[in-house]
């Protein structure tokens, strides 16, 4: 939810545009990563999010720039340790016949527990990764983890079939990270710690660019994603409702109407401090328009910019809606 991968081909043309090769980028709410490793080959990039999965997700694909994974590592890092699992059970005692069946909970606990085995942190940093997508893509869900299907769902049977450790597998293999000569930073704050004089002091010096792509709706994403964050804490945390959510799930003030201009604001005004250029992605179904971002932004730049982009958005699971409008707003002096 919120990935910008199928945008990419729109997006980073006009990111590219604002910036020489070289020029420090700040992707300020991160999510996946997808525009942060697009940028990563011309640039030195800062990744910051919230959320510790995606700092995982970024350890090993921005920061990283010399470690791949190989089937001989898989046999050696993880294999051994697979099936030895006695001590991690929290996926098995909270999760069974929800988002995932007891075999498929098995086998999550037990690449868990072989995944800390490993002493590199970069490796472990990417067999996460692996792991993150394999329960994405075997979950027994609309697409996120905001509710699982009930047991007459007719695709169940065949989600429940499906095993974590060949997707888990296929994707370690897939693994060919992008490497580059620029030092790049992964970074786990609050936006406005960050973007505080302090943070900006310590962390975003020379910063040419900074790229933004918060929530649009009342929905938290954390909602959506709070199975990631559990299995990569791996902390037994208190589970509520339904849906299992964690108690200490992140939530957004982008999320709240009477809030969402005044974070727009500081973010413009945080980043014209430093001298950077702005990027902000948006939906024109969001909580504020984007003329609205806009002329926030003038406060600020000289020059803004909005950006239109007609794309087919996915409802998770509910359909999808052809020819959504997603924004692209550029601010510049």
């Amino acid at each position: 939810m919120g990935s910008k991968l199928k945008l990419l081909d729109l997006i980073i043309p006009k990111l590219e545009a604002m910036v020489s090769d070289g020029d420090s980028i700040l992707d300020l709410m991160a999510g996946t990563h997808a525009i942060g490793y697009a940028l990563k080959p011309k640039h030195k990039i800062i990744a910051n999010d919230i959320q510790e999965y995606s700092k995982v997700i970024g350890v090993g694909r921005i920061e990283n720039n010399s470690v791949s994974l190989t089937e001989r590592d898989l046999e050696k890092d993880i294999l051994p340790y697979f099936r030895k699992n006695k001590k991690y059970t929290l996926f098995v005692d909270h999760y069974s016949d929800t988002y995932f069946s007891r075999k498929q909970c098995k086998d999550i606990d037990d690449l868990r527990y072989a995944i800390d085995q490993v002493k590199n942190s970069t490796k472990r940093a990417l067999y996460l990764t692996a792991l993150i997508y394999a329960m994405g893509y075997c979950q027994s869900s609309p697409g996120h983890f905001a509710q699982y299907m009930p047991k007459s769902h007719p695709r169940l049977k065949t989600l429940r079939e499906l095993s974590v450790f060949d997707a888990f597998k296929k994707k370690v293999l897939e693994n060919h990270v992008v490497f580059s000569k620029f030092k790049n930073k992964v970074l786990k704050k609050d936006y406005r710690e960050l973007l505080s004089e302090d943070g900006r002091k310590k962390y975003l010096k020379g910063v040419k660019l900074i790229y933004i792509d918060p929530p649009y709706s009342e929905a938290q994403y954390s909602r959506f994603y709070h199975v990631l964050e559990t299995i990569v804490k791996y902390d037994y945390p208190k589970l509520d409702y339904k849906g299992l959510y964690r108690d200490d799930r992140f939530q957004s003030n982008f999320c709240y109407e009477n809030k969402v201009a005044e974070e727009f604001d500081f973010i413009a005004n945080a980043s014209s401090k430093i001298k950077a250029s702005l990027a902000i992605s948006y939906s024109e179904r969001g909580l504020i328009s984007p003329n609205a971002i806009a002329q926030i932004c003038k406060k600020y730049y000289k020059n803004v910019r909005v950006h239109s982009f007609k794309h087919s958005h996915s409802m998770q699971g509910r359909g999808m809606i052809l020819d959504l409008k997603e924004v692209l707003i550029t601010a510049q002096n």
